[in-house]
């Protein structure tokens, strides 16, 4: 399970990485609605690796706890 949540983390971050790009090539064809909609995904992406990060972090946690 553990691997499957870093795997997610990883495809999530790619895809924020290639849709920042997306946005920035939308920016320089000056297509505002696209790069607003971008940049909504952006930060919708942003929610998600903070949820996950802290989920990681509580889980690291509860590991040293257990042990």
């Amino acid at each position: 399970m553990e691997l499957l949540v870093r795997d997610l983390k990883e495809k999530l971050l790619n895809r924020r990485t290639k849709e920042y790009e997306r946005m920035q090539q939308h920016n320089k064809d000056d297509i505002n609605e696209l790069t607003l909609i971008s940049s909504g995904r952006i930060i919708e992406l942003d929610f998600l690796l903070h949820s996950i990060n802290e989920m990681i972090t509580y889980y690291e946690h509860s590991k040293i706890i257990e042990q």
